[in-house]
């Protein structure tokens, strides 16, 4: 497999919508089928997708957790330490990169290999895209950011660290895994200093849909106060609660700027290659003779 990413799509009760969308808009993007794996919650549901999910469109369908916290930290625990991962909601009908001077015209795998290539430069361990679709509202933005924003779970990648347990999300898992996006990504800056965000890149989903693993949304509203109280308690310097007409609760993030300093023991260091300190001590040789001579 070249680039070494995977695409891990967790999906309960939505296996036509799995394979309507996310898996089509995959084909159409043309992310070949052997990256792409989904995860399911049990037998049953391992039997009704592989009734329904065309097989060409992935590569593998494997049983996991029930409940998505659960489902994400067992995609993670599957995989080695390392290894390129992007999760994917299973109900994703585009990626939008047309707004992006730097990624227009080019193929979402183009985009994927250079957002890891880009945490690795820079010392991050996520990167995620615009969490709302609205051309207006991603057209002014500059093209990338590193200091705290929201990395919204519908589209976005990580490097993975399986036992890791200061990125784990805890929180999130007492109130059915809402809000477990925002937990992510406070918890990754806490520990890397650092998230990176495109900011005008978008997809098109459907938010708050009436299927699926996270309840209707009359039963989310109570659950998503609940833990947004929780966040102003565990991480008051991190953001701040706002109540929406509907009803919703949402814990804003304060935009703080990036913190890039050592990393845990557990953490992946980003090495050098020989090659590139090769390179370094040429320039700073280089550099030397300069200001010998001048």
């Amino acid at each position: 497999m070249e680039g070494g990413y995977v695409v891990c799509i967790p999906s309960y009760k939505r296996s036509h919508i799995c394979n309507d969308k996310t898996l089509t808009t995959l084909k159409n993007a043309g992310i070949h089928s052997n990256r792409i794996y989904v995860y399911v919650a049990n037998k049953q549901e391992y039997d009704e997708y592989l009734s329904v999910l065309d097989k060409s469109l992935y590569h593998r369908l494997i049983i996991g957790e029930k409940g998505i916290v659960q489902q994400r930290q067992f995609i993670m625990d599957q995989w080695p330490e390392g290894k390129q991962i992007v999760y994917l909601d299973d109900d994703v009908e585009k990626i939008d990169l047309s707004l992006s001077p730097r990624f227009r015209g080019k193929p979402l795998d183009y985009f994927i290999r250079n957002a890891f290539s880009d945490c690795k430069e820079m010392g991050a361990f996520t990167w995620g895209v615009y969490a709302v679709y609205n051309p207006f509202f991603r057209k002014g933005r500059k093209e990338l950011s590193t200091e705290l924003n929201f990395i919204v779970g519908t589209v976005y990648g990580i490097i993975n660290r399986p036992h890791l347990r200061s990125i784990r999300v805890t929180a999130a898992l007492k109130e059915n895994g809402q809000k477990e996006d925002v937990e992510r990504t406070i918890k990754y800056f806490i520990h890397d200093g650092i998230v990176l965000r495109y900011n005008r890149i978008g997809f098109v989903t459907k938010y708050y849909g009436t299927e699926g693993g996270l309840g209707r949304f009359e039963e989310r509203i109570q659950s998503g106060i609940n833990i947004s109280k929780a966040f102003a308690k565990l991480y008051p310097d991190y953001g701040h609660i706002k109540m929406r007409k509907n009803g919703m609760a949402e814990f804003v993030l304060k935009k703080i700027p990036a913190r890039i300093g050592p990393k845990d023991e557990e953490s992946i260091s980003h090495k050098t290659t020989k090659k590139q300190k090769k390179k370094q001590n040429t320039r700073k040789h280089s550099n030397t003779l300069k200001r010998f001579f001048h």
